[in-house]
């Protein structure tokens, strides 16, 4: 059984990841009952802003990860097509933290809403509804992958008696 843990930083990141998705979810289920004017403008600004926080975190995540890929412990696949499925989880949720900050940043964007920031007028083009879609239903997508992957460190812990959790824990 392997007990070696996540180096810090990692740790750290990870679970930043964790609470800054779930306020980023959150603040988009909020903003679907506002109206996009001035006086709302803050709360886009918010999430756009969370939102860039989360790609930056993520890349940086990516980097360290292969800098740092003999200090991550490795767990005992069941089998090819289980290995293959737990990288597959692992690379669409990193893919999906890249792609939908810069979905929803070229959403602001194509508003005008940058120039807005830099002092301009306030825009007068509303967000396209079909990128607002198509944003909603990556991170739906991605709500869908983390629960398959926390259900599979749960299936993992039953199955193996190795609590996986505890790698990624700073106080276990």
């Amino acid at each position: 059984m392997n007990t070696k843990k996540y180096p810090k930083t990692m740790i750290i990141l990870h679970w930043l990841t964790v609470a800054l998705v779930i306020i980023e979810i959150v603040i988009g289920k909020n903003l679907e009952h506002l109206d996009y004017t001035p006086e709302n403008f803050n709360a886009f600004r918010a999430h756009a802003f969370i939102g860039m926080f989360i790609l930056l975190i993520t890349l940086f995540r990516m980097s360290y990860k292969r800098r740092h890929l003999n200090e991550i412990p490795q767990i005992d696949y069941y089998s090819e097509g289980h290995k293959k499925l737990v990288n597959g989880i692992h690379f669409l949720m990193y893919i999906l933290l890249i792609i939908i900050p810069l979905l929803g940043f070229y959403i602001i964007y194509k508003t005008g809403g940058l120039a807005y920031d830099l002092g301009g007028p306030f825009p007068s083009v509303k967000p396209d509804e079909s990128l607002v879609e198509i944003h909603e239903t990556l991170v739906w997508t991605l709500v869908v992958l983390i629960l398959a992957h926390v259900g599979g460190v749960m299936m993992y812990t039953m199955k193996k008696g190795e609590n996986l959790l505890k790698r990624m824990c700073m106080l276990a």
